[in-house]
């Protein structure tokens, strides 16, 4: 379906990607650190020019919502709601983990049927995600709920036999799933795969209104925590 765009910022490199009419996908993958400048919205408006499509002809878009960077995440959210207020279209919420788990899936699908997703690692903790694959390699969270993991409390790894982590992957977690004999496969994020995973939602009737968005952040982002220990008491702006 020509029109659908995707949007990829939840990690520190984003990407932009569309449905051509002629059924073709064209990315962008700007350059630099979108903490410092704006990148998405130049690259979104760069990206229909390359796809020859306007922006009447934008039909839904897709955003991977996490977990993720706490900027990159926000930039990206706010910027599909605006555009889907804007347009009056509606989102696709992909959760980030599926990105990661179709970016490697030639890796593990046929040969298994699910896979484990690690983000959002900090210390000796990570959020962990099993995602399933079907007979189509159609992808889907298992659970609706994120599960946290860490080395004093471990759940098993269940069945599956690859987990998607990346360097961040506490140390004991990984040499868990090593003695598990589990394959450990670095993730990868493009805007390409959030828009193959969206394509088939969108198939499924699975939409929402961009006004419901929210970020899948598992715990307390860092931003929030030192404003509150730094103003335990409140923040008052001197007159």
């Amino acid at each position: 379906m020509h029109g659908l765009l995707a949007i990829e910022s939840s990690q520190r490199a984003i990407s932009v990607a569309i449905r051509c009419r002629d059924g073709s996908i064209v990315q962008r993958n700007p350059i630099g650190d979108p903490r410092e400048k704006d990148l998405l919205l130049p690259a979104i408006i760069a990206l229909c020019e390359d796809a020859n499509i306007a922006r009447g002809d934008l039909r839904a878009i897709a955003i991977s919502t996490g977990p993720g960077g706490f900027t990159g995440l926000r930039v990206g959210i706010a910027t599909a709601k605006g555009m889907c207020e804007a347009l009056s279209i509606p989102a696709i919420d992909v959760p980030s983990a599926i990105v990661a788990a179709m970016g490697v899936r030639s890796q593990w699908w046929p040969r298994s049927r699910e896979v484990v997703v690690a983000l959002a690692a900090k210390g000796d903790e990570c959020w962990m995600t099993t995602i399933d694959a079907d007979e189509a390699g159609e992808l889907s969270v298992r659970s609706a709920q994120w599960s946290r993991w860490n080395v004093e409390n471990a759940i098993g790894f269940g069945s599956a036999m690859v987990l998607i982590a990346d360097d961040h992957l506490p140390v004991e977690i990984r040499q868990r799933a090593i003695e598990t004999g589990m394959t450990i496969l670095p993730p990868t994020f493009q805007a390409s795969e959030c828009l193959a995973v969206a394509e088939a939602m969108l198939l499924r009737g699975e939409v929402t209104d961009s006004a419901g968005l929210r970020v899948r952040y598992p715990r307390e982002p860092e931003a929030v925590t030192i404003w509150r220990a730094r103003y335990p008491d409140g923040f008052t702006p001197k007159k």
